[in-house]
């Protein structure tokens, strides 16, 4: 993706997928019959599959580099620097999600059956939403550092362009929002007697589509978000902010959540509360790394520069 090719990783992991399905058949059904191991197995196979590919390719673009030695003090310092922060990141939500599952148990076998279904629409809704993340990722660090490394005279450029760059992604991220976040409301509120035919959890299904919708909807708009941080690599307010709206979700509102519209909820607001400093901080206030980038320079007295 740093190289702005989309194709390759898209054509890797669509045959990693049906290396999955086939490994699944085959692990699963017959001549084996495994069951859960087996569907593991294969998910691990194909992930190790689509791994090797993207090696290769990355050998082929010269891109590969050569293990001829360990890495420096410096060399560890700059990749803990970008990768224990999102380390960090990642557990609070996978912890997040484990809290979710808990809370819903305590509803009940009717309801964590119905939970299963609006989890699982939501977690492959948001996948919708990572390719704006990572446009983000892929698009501002160069015009970052050419803010960075420009003269004053040329700053107004790199500065309006960053500006304009991110007000094309969040505009997609809007509209990528308010379509994807539809598709979940209508398929738990029109389809959960696919899955279910147990009446009482298709009805608890139906009532919580909305919170569902709501959920995927501040998702995509905050993954958005995020990546633009990631992009300005404000780690230290990245890590805070999630780590604080973990806490408040796990420890505050989750304990008093007694349906799965209040837990769906936690989910909202914790995203959204992330979402919402981070933009205020940034985009209002032009506080942080990003913020800073965004500030026009003081003899524009605080003017838009003209496109010409």
């Amino acid at each position: 993706l740093a190289t702005k090719d989309a194709i390759t990783p898209l054509k890797i992991v669509g045959l990693a997928a049906v290396v999955n399905i086939i490994g699944d058949y085959l692990l699963c059904v017959k001549p084996l019959q495994w069951g859960c191991a087996g569907a593991a197995a294969a998910t691990a196979f194909a992930t190790l599959f689509s791994s090797i590919f993207m090696l290769r390719s990355l050998k082929r673009k010269n891109l590969l580099p050569s293990i001829k030695r360990l890495p420096t003090k410096s060399e560890w310092s700059d990749l803990l620097e970008y990768t224990g922060p999102l380390l960090a990141i990642t557990i609070t939500r996978l912890l997040g999600f484990l809290s979710m599952q808990r809370t819903a148990m305590k509803l009940g076998v009717t309801a964590l059956a119905s939970y299963q279904l609006c989890i699982n629409a939501l977690s492959f809704f948001l996948l919708f939403g990572e390719p704006l993340s990572q446009l983000s990722q892929t698009k501002l660090p160069a015009m970052i550092r050419n803010n960075k490394n420009n003269d004053d005279d040329n700053k107004d450029n790199t500065t309006k362009l960053l500006r304009e760059t991110l007000k094309s992604i969040f505009t997609l991220a809007l509209i990528t929002a308010l379509s994807v976040g539809v598709l979940p409301y209508l398929f738990l509120t029109y389809g959960s007697h696919f899955f279910s035919t147990d009446l009482a959890v298709q009805h608890i299904t139906r009532t919580t589509a909305p919170s569902v919708f709501l959920a995927v909807f501040t998702a995509i708009l905050t993954v958005t978000i995020d990546g633009a941080m990631l992009a300005s690599r404000d780690f230290g307010f990245i890590l805070t902010n999630g780590i604080t709206s973990f806490l408040l979700q796990t420890q505050i509102l989750l304990p008093r959540c007694r349906s799965l519209n209040a837990i769906f909820g936690t989910f909202t607001f914790r995203l959204g509360s992330y979402a919402l400093i981070a933009s205020l901080r940034s985009f209002v206030l032009k506080k942080g790394k990003l913020g800073k980038l965004l500030k026009l320079p003081k003899k524009d007295n605080g003017k838009a520069p003209e496109l010409n």
